[in-house]
């Protein structure tokens, strides 16, 4: 039995050795008899992190870009520890393997950057979805600033009368409503289905219905205070204030 484990556990590092990749399980799975490795289980031996050091950005073979992150103990990092990969020019910069707590679990999160600017859109983002310290521009059809945003009735009842709101430009307010073509008595439940808070908003372009607001020490636009002395405004920092394409104010390291 011994002996069959580890035929099958040696061709599987020569398979994988020769393709550039890595198995779906490590040794220490293989030899625990090929049980799957659980991420529910909360030990330091099985994907728990306690720091970012803890953490490892990886593939989904040994050499693929980074599309998700786990602990350096996990099965799939231990995989890959006698890889050899070429160098590889074309995989994103600004992402990186963060410690999440409370859940104390490995994730692949966008690089913060210090940004001491200040754009009337927020900032733009990339193709992975970071923050940059770019500015933000219009969209063809779209908008900037809040402002440019106005909330609308998205059926003929409105979500005062039990249907449903929306936000659009505000250039388009008028286009929307006549293409409702609602009469002057609909039919409607009569019941408030609003979501508390829900304002219009421009984020990432579009106009929105959203009730989350801006962190206290949100920052990088004019209408927002500057950051403090001795801080700076930092990105990809504040999952409230990314969404607004924004920064939060941290001490300067």
């Amino acid at each position: 039995m011994l002996i069959a484990r580890s035929v099958r556990w040696l061709a599987v590092v020569l398979v994988a050795a020769l393709m550039g990749g890595c198995p779906l399980a490590s040794k220490a799975s293989l030899d625990n008899g090929g049980d799957d490795f659980n991420p529910e289980d909360p030990g330091p031996s099985r994907g728990y992190c306690g720091s970012d050091e803890d953490c490892l950005a990886v593939g989904g073979s040994c050499c693929e870009c980074p599309t998700f992150a786990v602990s350096h103990n996990d099965p799939f990092s231990l995989a890959c520890e006698d890889v050899v990969c070429p160098p590889r020019t074309d995989c994103a910069a600004n992402l990186v393997a963060k410690c999440v707590v409370p859940e104390h679990k490995c994730d692949l999160r966008c690089r913060e950057l210090s940004c001491n600017v200040s754009c009337a859109g927020g900032f733009a983002s990339d193709a992975n979805g970071c923050l940059t310290c770019a500015c933000a521009q219009a969209p063809a059809n779209g908008c900037l600033v809040d402002t440019d945003c106005v909330r609308v009735r998205d059926d003929c009842c409105g979500c005062a009368l039990g249907g449903f709101d929306t936000a659009v430009l505000k250039t388009e307010q008028a286009q929307h409503e006549a293409q409702l073509m609602c009469s002057a008595t609909p039919s409607c439940p009569g019941v408030d289905t609003c979501i508390a808070g829900a304002v219009p908003r421009c984020l990432q372009g579009s106009c929105v219905l959203f009730a989350g607001g801006l962190p206290s020490n949100a920052c990088g636009r004019p209408d927002l205070p500057p950051c403090p002395s001795g801080s700076e405004c930092v990105l990809n920092s504040s999952d409230s204030a990314n969404v607004h394409g924004v920064g939060v104010c941290a001490a300067t390291p």
